[in-house]
Parts: structure tokens; sequence; C-alpha cells
């Protein structure tokens, strides 16, 4: 039976749009008419702005049209000249207009971290366990391993070398020890009052353990010992685990503290984990998670283990008893927590933490894509309860009635020296994703003479973004702050660097544009130079 799993929550409470674009003449461009090359549609998006195609699932984000704010105006104005007859009235020859084309969207979950490639997946039984294995590719094939075991719910229980078993990171005690998910609901936190949603306002009188814990989905299974069933697949250059998660107590919802001995099955939450592990270098493994509930209720924010790491503690593996921040700096872990676990909160300098052995010359890292320094580690001391050490990211979310939730972390094998070094790179590459929801990214909007054109949208990134940027017709028109509030799209993607403010609003000058449609795109652009486009859209001044 396991009972090391730490109280950590109930403490910190296309297609492309083919029309015609307008010009004087051939040699037209832009929406005034001015001289020039031909503006002659859409261009795919910047290098590095799709990223490598994760293999995720083929969802579209459902998030709502932001409001449009102001902005600039449109520079320049140039007006097409009539062409006349030579005897008769002047008259105006319409515009000759040039195809253009607006790219289909890109699935903003799609936009990743370049892949390294595909190294292969290979099956195994251990222990009497059904585990499943990713390899590195090249140029270092199978080099390194990420296994998952399927009767845990996929939960990872071996992040090493490919040839040396003793080298594997990760804790794999039991069905809540690993690197997985779980999940909490603060008016459900714990047995007595989940039953009716009256944790807020009415403590349990149960014990403050975690054999008490309420309303909590984890990934590897419950207190009982019985695993969450996954299966898995291939999905790109990803090995793809789908998990259906056992609440943690199978007594959770009774009005009472009494609890009943273990049965012979868990008790199944309708909520589905979707995990896609890939290699975006030989010691990095991208993590990308996609949550839905296929629940009625919806369970308001809390903090969440999305996800913990239990690293390995000597047992049958190396010890990695150092907990490091980003900066190399030790972070001690003193407070008394329940269960007899010790614990502290603290904050990293970067998005990424790492567990490293006595030398700091092998470990493991954290890292989380949404740009997170606050965290929280525990640990068993081996004498008040079992010697372990685990680590999470301090993020807080809800998850509504039938609704999603997407998050991406990395893990990363080696050194303190070698983890740093590839976050860093890992970080670095990483382009901003995001959408043009206003005009419809692939579609087709039209204003009238002189009517500004509302821009709106959203961008996130690891590093919030200040600016994203608007062309028409391959002209770069107009920069708009990344300051609106898009709660909409931080309940999709919580935890954020600058959210709810991710969002951008402002009206683009259409004054002096012909009667040709136009080419309108917006990209976004980081610290590091990585750009994505956010849409394209083909905007007509309609009389």
């Amino acid at each position: 039976m396991k009972t090391h799993r730490s109280l950590s929550c109930c403490l910190v409470l296309g297609s492309c749009l083919a029309v015609a674009s307008c010009g004087a003449s051939n040699d037209a461009q832009g929406p005034f008419g001015s001289s020039g090359s031909a503006g002659a549609g859409g261009s795919p998006p910047a290098d590095g702005a799709a990223g490598q195609d994760s293999g995720a699932p083929d969802s579209k984000l459902d998030v709502s049209q932001g409001d449009a704010g102001s902005a600039g105006s449109q520079p320049g104005d140039a007006s097409v000249e009539p062409a006349t007859d030579a005897g008769s009235d002047a008259t105006t020859e319409p515009p000759v207009c040039q195809p253009v084309q607006a790219a289909a969207p890109v699935d903003p979950w799609q936009t990743r971290v370049p892949g390294a490639g595909f190294g292969g997946i290979v099956t195994a039984t251990t222990g009497g366990h059904n585990d499943v294995f990713l390899q590195s590719p090249a140029p270092n094939p199978d080099y390194i391993r990420v296994g998952a075991r399927l009767d845990w719910g996929g939960s990872v229980v071996f992040f090493g070398l490919s040839a040396n078993a003793f080298s594997n990171t990760i804790d794999a005690n039991d069905t809540g020890r690993e690197l997985q998910i779980a999940l909490y609901d603060p008016t459900r936190a714990m047995q007595g009052c989940a039953w009716n949603a009256s944790c807020q306002s009415t403590p349990t009188s149960c014990p403050n353990s975690i054999s008490y814990l309420g309303w909590d989905p984890v990934q590897g299974g419950d207190k009982c010992g019985h695993g969450s069933p996954s299966t898995w697949s291939q999905a790109g250059d990803a090995l793809r685990l789908t998990a259906h998660p056992l609440q943690w107590n199978p007594d959770w919802n009774k009005p009472d503290c009494s609890q009943t001995p273990c049965g012979a099955s868990g008790v199944p939450v309708e909520v589905t984990y979707i995990i896609d592990f890939r290699f975006v270098s030989t010691h990095v493994v991208e993590v990308a998670v996609e949550i839905t509930s296929q629940e009625t209720i919806d369970h308001p924010s809390t903090g969440q283990e999305f996800p913990t790491l239990y690293v390995a503690n000597g047992n049958k593996a190396t010890d990695l008893p150092l907990l490091l921040d980003a900066s190399g700096n030790q972070v001690s872990l003193n407070t008394p927590g329940n269960d007899g676990f010790f614990y502290d909160n603290f904050s990293s300098p970067g998005p990424w933490v790492t567990w490293q052995n006595a030398t700091k010359d092998y470990g493991v890292a954290l890292a989380m894509d949404q740009g997170i320094l606050q965290w929280q580690g525990w640990r068993g001391n081996g004498q008040t309860a079992p010697y372990f050490h685990n680590v999470r990211p301090i993020l807080s979310f809800g998850l509504k009635a039938g609704k999603s939730v997407r998050g991406i972390s990395y893990l990363v094998l080696g050194s303190y020296s070698t983890v740093q070094a590839q976050i860093q790179s890992v970080l670095g590459s990483r382009p901003p994703f995001g959408s043009l929801d206003t005009p419809p990214a692939g579609g087709s909007a039209s204003v009238a003479p002189g009517q500004d054109l509302p821009i709106a949208g959203w961008v996130l990134d690891t590093a919030h973004l200040g600016m994203v940027h608007v062309e028409v017709d391959n002209v770069a028109v107009l920069d708009i702050p990344v300051n609106a509030a898009r709660a909409d799209v931080c309940e999709a993607f919580p935890a954020y660097d600058g959210c709810p403010n991710v969002g951008f609003a402002g009206n683009l000058s259409t004054a002096g544009w012909d009667a040709c449609p136009h080419l309108v795109r917006v990209t976004a652009k980081d610290a590091d130079n990585n750009t994505s486009v956010l849409g394209e859209s083909v905007v007509t001044v309609v009389p």
C-alpha cells in the first residue's frame, strides 16, 4: 500500500482562402496603390513559427474573441490615378487585382520547440508491470530512454541511460511516486466535506492526512495500489499515453470519516490525461499534457500537481539528494508537513530546478514552459517518514465541466552544468504561440471606406511579450501592445507568464486603401528572435 504522497495542495491553498488582391497595375503594392514590387499573396509562417509537429491532439482552442481597443493608424496615403480618354470626360478604370491567399490557421498547441527526431518505441515487462519506452534519436540513438508504466496511468518510471538501469533518475516506488499529474478542488479537498463541496466554508473533521483526501484524480493510481489504466500510441515523433486516473481515496465523497477496506478495483474519474513525450535534444524530453473533463461539475482554481517529479532515492538507482535552483544554489526543505514529511516553498531565478547527486555531476531537471519561478519541494527523512525527494512548480488552475487544460514541461538529464546549458538552449528556441481572432485567421473580412479594422487575439511565451506586429501586404504598419485581459486563454493554458493580460486589441486605419483585397498578417517575436505568425486574413474595403 502506498502511504508516502505529500499533502501539498491542501497546504498551498485551411485550406487557404484565395481571393483577388488589387493594384492600379501589376506593379502596384500595398493598400494604397503606391508603386513598387507586387505584394502577391500571403507567405507561410516564419521559420520556427510552427515548430515541430508534436503529434498533439488535433483540437482547436475554445476561447472567445477579444474586444478590439484602439492603437496607431496606417502610415501613408496614395491614391490610384484615374485613366482618361482624350476628348471625353475622365473616367475611373477598375483596378486590376492580383491573387491573395491567407494561410490556414495553425493550432497554437502545435507550435512547439523543434523536435530532434524519432528514435523508436519499445515495450518491456518489468517486475510484473507493462512499461513502454521512447528512445533518443540520432545522432545518439537509444542513448537515453524515457519510460512510462501502462498499469500506473502512463506515469514516468524511468529516465536515464538505456544501457544502465542504475542510472534511472525517477523514484518509481508506487502509484504515487513517479513523474505524474494529480488534481485538486478546494471545495472538495477532503473527505467529510467533499461530498457537498463545503470544504472552504466547513472544514472537515477528518485527519489531515493523505488517506483522507477528497476529489483527487491521480495519474498513477490510488492509495490501495490500484493502478490507473492507460494505453500508448505513436503520434508523429512522440510517444503518446492516454490515461484515465483513479480517485486517490476511494472513500473521498463519504460525508463522514469512515473508511472501508480496499476493494478489488479503484474508483475512476471522468477525466482524461493525454501526455506526449518527445525528444527535443538528446538530453531533453518535452512532456506535453492535455487534461480534459467529461464531468458535469466545475472545479475551482487551486494549486495542482502539474506535474510532480519524484526522483531516485538510492533504491535500485542512484540517490539524488541535492535540490538546486537555476543558479545552482542548494534549497533546504525543513518545514514540517503532514504525515511526517518536510517541505518548503522557494523561488528559482529561472523556470527550472534540478535534483543532483552529492557531486552535482548527475541528476534530472524539471523545466516549465510557462516560465514559472515559484516551486515547492518535499522530502521524507527516513525516520518520521520514508526516504524520498520531490519537487513541483507552484501553479493554480481549475477544470471546468467539459473543458480542457494544457501545459508543457521538460525533463532534462545530466550534471548541473549540462542541464543548465540544455534548458537555456531549448527555452531559447521556443517560439511564441497564439491566435489572431479578429479578423479571423485563415478567413476574410470587409470594412467600409475609411473604417478602422479591429485587430485582436492573444499570444503566449515562456516570457511575456510586450508587442505583436501587424503587416499589410508584407509591409509593417502597426505594433499593438499585449496587455488585454484574456481569462479564457489562461484557463486553457494556465500559469503562462503575463496571465491573464496576454491579449492584444487595437485598430488599424484603412484610410487610402484601394478597392482590392489585402493580406493582413499578425506576427510575434520574442527576445530570442523566435518569430511566429499568429494568423493571416484577407480584408477588403467594400463601399
